[in-house]
């Protein structure tokens, strides 16, 4: 009855609970809000999601990235255009992800072309907002509370989505446990979390095609698999992220 309800945590999953609930304390104490948000495209937590999961990345993965971009904006949206409070936002945001996800799972094609072509469409669809999107400018903000209640209580929280993590399957690797926390600590500048998401989704590709032939051509360890994942995905995260901030300089001093 425990394990289908997801009550039966292994070691990968409380050490995922943990890095995401670091990440998100981190994020609730920093001020800037573009940092804020590279707290949630870091691929840290799907680091240890894939860990966790235990599965060949796949187009799961690949879609599950552009989703994480659709729960942002639609928390954006809810909050700023329809004046819902940030939490009812943040868990319809989550309920669409979970929805969504169910219903694309078991319907994902299982073949290289269609895992090539979902990296593609994520890769042009980042290279388009990074280039067109405009949100306001958000407010510098930082948690009041201190950090031995702040702690915990994201905890918890990281805890709870972590029960619908074995139901997501290949989706889990990139559910927005993380973008949720951030969601919620930048609620004064979610313009600023959904302006840094593209980049995700241009290095993220390169991420998964690494990460997946690697694994299927060389049998190597996860551990060895992520660690060269991170290493392709920060060569080309780091570079945009540097243009990002140039460019929200200009936005914020305008």
């Amino acid at each position: 009855m425990f394990e289908s309800l997801n009550f039966n945590f292994s070691f990968y999953d409380w050490l995922l609970v943990f890095m995401v609930t670091a990440l998100g304390t981190l994020s609730a104490y920093l001020k800037d809000p573009q940092l804020k948000a590279v707290t949630a495209t870091i691929p840290i937590p799907f680091g240890f999601a894939y860990i966790a999961v235990g599965m060949p990345i796949g187009a799961a993965n690949a879609i599950s990235g552009f989703m994480c971009m659709l729960y942002a904006n639609a928390v954006r949206l809810l909050h700023y255009k329809a004046k819902i409070p940030i939490v009812p936002s943040i868990i319809l945001g989550l309920a669409g992800f979970v929805l969504l996800g169910t219903f694309l799972m078991p319907r994902i094609p299982d073949g290289e072309l269609f895992f090539i072509g979902v990296c593609l469409f994520d890769f042009v669809a980042g290279v388009i907002m990074f280039q067109k999107q405009k949100y306001k400018s958000g407010i510098r903000y930082k948690t009041p509370l201190p950090i031995y209640i702040k702690a915990p209580a994201i905890a918890f929280v990281v805890a709870g989505l972590m029960f619908i993590k074995r139901l997501m399957g290949g989706f889990c690797t990139s559910f927005p446990m993380m973008n949720s926390i951030v969601s919620y600590e930048s609620r004064f500048s979610l313009g600023d979390q959904c302006r840094q998401l593209p980049l995700f989704l241009i290095a993220g590709p390169f991420m998964f095609a690494t990460m997946r032939y690697t694994e299927i051509g060389f049998g190597f360890n996860h551990w060895i698999v992520l660690l060269i994942g991170y290493i392709i995905f920060t060569f080309i995260y780091w570079p945009l992220n540097k243009e990002l901030k140039r460019r929200n300089e200009i936005n914020y001093n305008n």
